[in-house]
């Protein structure tokens, strides 16, 4: 704990002489006619102090630097008359901008993405020096009586471009940017560093040792060099570079900028607009070379994973070009199909579709085709090379090209040929009604309804067993489940072949007789009740266990409605029950 509080200790005071000095250098270099100061170092240095600490401790640093910016301007400044004011608002400044980036961006001080560079520009170097240059502008107009638009103006020149200028680099050392790149890097990477940057440095030179030809463009050539070579640190010292031999010559009057003829204050102003641009324009392209590094680094990592997955995985995987040609096929296909990879590759993929199910393949992938975005999974059949068929699930997506058309399509090929078998047993299941072994209810309604629909006529005979619930409840549920199954094998026996025979639920059953006459589908109804009166349904019962049935029988023709012939047939076996029992009536 003790060391602890002696390292923020430290720290703190190291910031306190950092801040005075920044404070210092700025009033002793750049007031020129004892105006403003053009070039501001100190700003930049507390926004950093505050945006690398962690808030709780920023009430100490700011109540230490208002007393050590106050000291600054009282020596070097303004006098004691306007200091304490301005060291206020200077650091009300700072502390306002690094609070509403970290409130915007929690992140800050990376500087890995445009959007936290443009937050960082639009608060620190548009917005508070343009409000904070308002009341500083007052402060100093009272103080020296500096017409109070110049003051502003000098105010928000000098803020906001030594804001933009000094504080990037700043944040990237105090980031520790610097030493983790040197920590990484290799000997060639840090023989190749020393050379861009020495060029860094001779071009900065070059530039601003000599007031003869305004050729502020060299040193942009080495610095972008360093930023794509070097990435973030080379953004970093390139601008720590061209900064540091800009500055000290333009002080010592070389440079650029005594070629303008303008005032010295508009020359330093000038000459940091170029420092802000510089710094804008490297940290964007050190972003998008960072961007798109890591973009390389998931493409290679996924490409392996791809590579990896594809050569284990028990699906096969194929690439196909626009025109259904393959391109690439994983090598899973040997087991599915018996091919080599190099067999199919270059031969149409329809020609391992089945010809009935290609039809329905082709319009699919037709459809994926016209967007970029569609996919699309079909079941369908495929020919493997022994000439079996296999049930296949195939799961296709589009693929884009760079310029974002459609290339050509990805297909994932799972076999699902027993799973489809078991589909069709479990359908089987469903369709059969498990006590009589007659279909059941679901097939009546579909064959009734899709009979009708194709034109067939007919006749619809439901049958409902007499007193079946006192059967039930006198000799039980078991003697009553083998009345109905004497009475499903009745029907099953008596029925003419293609007769669909039915159980629809408990003790009610239906024939559907597509094609028979009313007369037709009498004879068979009243072949069923006989049979059916005539057989003991539990011959150890004591006594033994007979039971009858009643029928209604209904003719239908195309056309018509399976709800009207269903509640004709009811209709009609309403009749057969109230005229007595065991007999059939017929829907008038």
């Amino acid at each position: 704990m003790m060391s602890f509080r002696l390292g923020r200790l430290i720290a703190f005071g190291r910031f306190l002489v950092a801040y005075f000095l920044a404070m210092a250098l700025g009033l002793v270099l750049s007031r020129f006619d004892h105006g403003v100061a053009i070039v501001w170092f100190g700003g930049a240095v507390l926004f950093v102090q505050l945006t690398t600490t962690p808030r709780r401790y920023w009430n100490v640093y700011l109540l230490g630097a208002v007393p050590v910016g106050a000291m600054a301007i009282v020596w070097f400044g303004f006098g004691a008359k306007a200091a304490f004011s301005l060291s206020l608002i200077g650091v009300a400044e700072a502390a306002t901008a690094a609070a509403l980036i970290k409130k915007c961006y929690p992140r800050f001080g990376r500087l890995q993405s445009v959007k936290e560079i443009m937050w960082f520009l639009g608060v620190a170097g548009v917005l508070m020096p343009g409000v904070y240059g308002v009341p500083a502008a007052a402060v100093i107009h009272w103080a020296s009586s500096m017409p109070y638009q110049l003051a502003w103006r000098d105010w928000y020149a000098s803020h906001a471009l030594g804001f933009v200028a000094f504080s990037p680099p700043l944040v990237l050392v105090m980031r520790g940017e610097g030493s983790k790149w040197l920590r990484a890097a290799t000997i060639s990477d840090l023989r190749e560093a020393a050379v861009l940057l020495s060029v860094v440095l001779l071009t900065s030179a070059i530039t601003f040792g000599q007031n003869v030809a305004p050729m502020v463009l060299l040193p942009m050539i080495a610095m972008v060099a360093s930023v794509l070579r070097l990435g973030r640190f080379g953004a970093m010292c390139a601008v720590i570079i061209a900064i540091t031999v800009g500055l000290t010559s333009s002080f010592a009057g070389m440079g650029p900028t005594t070629l303008l003829h303008v005032s010295v204050e508009l020359k330093f102003e000038v000459l940091q607009l170029f420092f802000a641009c510089i710094v804008a324009v490297l940290l964007l392209l050190a972003e998008e070379c960072t961007a798109r590094q890591r973009l390389l680094d998931r493409v290679l990592a996924a490409e392996v994973l791809h590579r990896l997955i594809v050569e284990r995985s028990s699906d096969v995987v194929i690439r196909l070009r626009t025109d259904g040609t393959v391109r690439f096929a994983s090598p899973s296909v040997a087991r599915l199909w018996g091919y080599l990879p190099e067999e199919i590759v270059g031969r149409s993929f329809f020609d391992l579709v089945h010809p009935r199910d290609a039809p329905t393949v082709r319009a699919s992938r037709h459809a994926i085709l016209a967007s970029k975005d569609a996919a699309a999974t079909t079941e369908y059949r495929t020919l493997c090379k022994d000439g079996q068929t296999l049930w296949v699930e195939g799961s296709t997506r589009a693929i884009g090209d760079h310029l974002g058309r459609v290339c050509g399509t990805l297909i994932v090929i799972r076999d699902i040929t027993d799973r489809h078998a078991l589909v069709d047993d479990i359908t089987r299941h469903v369709m059969i009604d498990p006590l009589t072994g007659l279909a059941n209810r679901r097939v009546f309604d579909q064959d009734l309804a899709r009979g009708l629909a194709a034109g067939k006529g007919g006749c619809l005979a439901l049958f409902d067993l007499d007193h079946f619930s006192q059967i039930n409840e006198v000799r039980g549920a078991d003697a009553g489940n083998r009345v109905i199954q004497a009475f499903a094998n009745v029907m099953r026996e008596a029925v003419r072949s293609g007769d669909i025979a039915i159980r629809l639920a408990g003790e009610e059953f239906a024939v559907l007789l597509f094609g028979a006459t009313t007369a037709d589908a009498h004879e068979i109804c009243q072949r069923i009740l006989t049979r059916f009166a005539a057989i003991e349904s539990h011959p150890s019962s004591v006594p033994a266990l007979r039971a009858t049935v009643s029928a209604g029988l209904a003719q239908f023709k195309p056309g018509a409605s399976p709800e009207a012939v269903m509640t004709a047939a009811e209709t009609a076996l309403y009749n057969a029950k109230n005229g007595g029992r065991n007999r059939v009536a017929v829907a008038t």
